[in-house]
């Protein structure tokens, strides 16, 4: 995982972070409830108010308390990291935007999940059947404009 330094360590911003489901799994994820998480590629939209690059790096392991929905999934021995793309400095109420732009080009998502602070999104969890799709949805929100994180190391 790369390591921040003291500038990054105070970074804000959106990101998506991107995995693969190997095999298709139910999980109980807190209050929110029993999901079925089918296998195929996601996206998880998100926003850190602080500390960025750590967010995503805390995603990325497997060892962890389950805080957030994501983290019911990331635990999951099916679940593999595959990237992250993310854009610094934008604020919290442009989430939904970035989310929306992915959602409208995704091939399922998973209802209520991860948007239990959003009233707006039916989800900030969307699925593709294969990567190439997921790519696609990718550029209409931000591949243009983000930095990305793939096998631990930033571009």
């Amino acid at each position: 995982m790369p390591k921040t330094n003291t500038t990054e360590s105070n970074d804000s911003g959106i990101y998506h972070f991107i995995f693969e489901i190997k095999k298709e799994f139910e999980v109980k994820v807190g209050a929110a409830g029993v999901f079925r998480i089918p296998a195929g590629f996601y996206i998880y939209t998100g926003t850190a108010q602080r500390n960025l690059i750590s967010r995503i790096n805390r995603h990325i392991k497997k060892d962890k308390k389950c805080q957030w929905h994501i983290d019911y999934l990331t635990t999951n021995k099916n679940c593999a990291f595959v990237g992250a793309y993310f854009t610094r400095g934008v604020k919290k109420i442009k989430e939904c935007r970035f989310n929306m732009a992915v959602l409208i080009g995704a091939d399922f998502y998973i209802p209520r999940f991860g948007n239990s602070d959003c009233s707006y999104c039916p989800s900030h969890l969307c699925g593709f059947v294969d990567y190439a799709g997921l790519e696609k949805a990718l550029k209409n929100s931000c591949l243009n404009k983000c930095e990305r994180l793939d096998a631990g190391r930033l571009h």
